[in-house]
């Protein structure tokens, strides 16, 4: 049965491959303008591809480095509320005078919004003339791990950018993909009537992927 253009990009790009693998193995005189026209396209298109995965390769780390960072700076939360507890504020609740939100609160906010809130926590709490050198040393942590997320944010957007520039430009290649790899076929049985018998099966039909094998019936129990 021919093989039709391929839905999905993964499905292009295996489908062009295997289009090109099977024609650098026949005789292609009579499409040949077609088929250069097909391999430019595909290249184009594959070269997008590339560049895409790349793209969603570095954006996908650093969105991973930003959890990574609230972790850390989940962890000196934590930390923070247990060192002014040492000091002496209450338990329930040892942020109660120095912020808005709780321990537990605050670890649940946003990125971006837990590491401001964060630092004007610890800039308040600086401003206690009671507190110990351990809660003093949390609070430096804190507010370095609130640094570290909002650095690793920033270096998201920039990566989210560049993601959907590749995006944009591999799918404006799909639709001369997609005429191309059409004109190809259309050639290609017209080339059978020319008399490159066996043409079009070589480069379309033996492109399909296997069909998955049915599955059995499982047998009538006897008896």
């Amino acid at each position: 049965m021919p093989v039709l253009a391929a839905k999905s990009h993964e499905g292009r790009i295996s489908a062009g491959d295997s289009l090109l693998e099977a024609a650098a193995a026949h005789d292609t005189g009579r499409v040949k303008a077609r088929l250069a026209h097909f391999a430019a396209a595909h290249r184009a298109l594959s070269k997008a591809q590339q560049a895409l995965d790349a793209a969603e390769s570095t954006l996908s780390a650093r969105r991973e480095r930003v959890a990574e960072r609230d972790v850390d700076q989940d962890d000196c939360i934590d930390r923070v509320a247990s060192a002014l507890i040492g000091d002496g504020l209450p338990r329930v609740n040892p942020f109660k005078a120095l912020s808005a939100s709780s321990p537990t609160t605050l670890k649940s906010l946003g990125y971006a919004a837990e590491a401001k809130a964060l630092a004007a926590l610890t800039a308040r709490a600086r401003k206690r003339k009671d507190l110990s050198t351990r809660t003093l040393a949390t609070l430096t942590a804190a507010e370095k791990a609130a640094k570290a997320v909002t650095a690793a944010l920033a270096a998201v957007e920039p990566a989210k950018r560049k993601s959907d520039g590749a995006r944009t430009r591999r799918d404006a290649l799909v639709q001369p993909w997609e005429t191309s790899f059409a004109s190809l076929k259309r050639g290609a049985r017209a080339a059978e009537d020319e008399g490159s018998v066996g043409l079009f099966a070589a480069l379309f039909e033996s492109t399909a992927a296997p069909k998955k094998p049915a599955k059995k019936k499982p047998a009538t129990p006897v008896g």
